[in-house]
């Protein structure tokens, strides 16, 4: 599990309002991946990013923080794009 303060300062760097986020490391479970190959085919998606989506989406995560704003097409979660968020 990856430190809460290390998690925070790396998004503090960003300039990013931490509160409505959650930081965590989750294990890749049998039923993580079968989620993950089918968001990977329904979306398209490249295998590291259905990995991470369906790991936030198992995790309980409602939202998801990311470069890519080709994930903004996954439905089952809030993708924010970085670009996007006004600081």
């Amino acid at each position: 599990m990856i430190k809460l303060a290390v998690a925070l300062n790396g998004v503090t760097q960003l300039g990013l309002d931490t509160a409505p986020f959650i930081y965590f490391v989750e294990p890749i479970h049998g039923n993580v991946a079968e989620h993950a190959a089918d968001l990977r085919a329904r979306y398209v998606l490249r295998p590291p990013d259905a990995l991470q989506i369906a790991t936030a989406l198992h995790a309980g995560c409602t939202d998801f923080l990311t470069n890519d704003i080709r994930l903004q097409r996954v439905t089952e979660i809030r993708v924010l794009v970085l670009d996007e968020i006004e600081l």
